[in-house]
């Protein structure tokens, strides 16, 4: 399915979510969009316009940039412990 497709549902079926519930819900939708090998940058290029989306894509980008460092700093503690 199209990204396109895929916002044009997210835009229907919006209004119908609680407005308290809105985060959680784009935060799904942005791991399901992952999950099914979505590139963060053409989530953000499709919704750019959708702060709630775009919020949850950035911390999504965030915690990938998070991991990434720590297991950098794991893998540089190993390499100490080898010497």
């Amino acid at each position: 399915m199209s990204i396109t497709v895929i916002h044009e549902v997210w835009r229907a079926v919006k209004g119908e979510i609680d407005e308290a519930n809105l985060p959680d819900a784009a935060e799904g939708l942005v791991n399901v969009l992952i999950e099914n090998d979505y590139e963060a940058s053409d989530i953000k290029a499709e919704f750019r316009r959708d702060s709630d989306v775009m919020d949850a894509i950035k911390a999504y980008v965030a915690s990938q940039e998070e991991d990434e460092e720590e297991y950098e700093e794991e893998e540089y503690e190993d390499d100490e412990d080898s010497w």
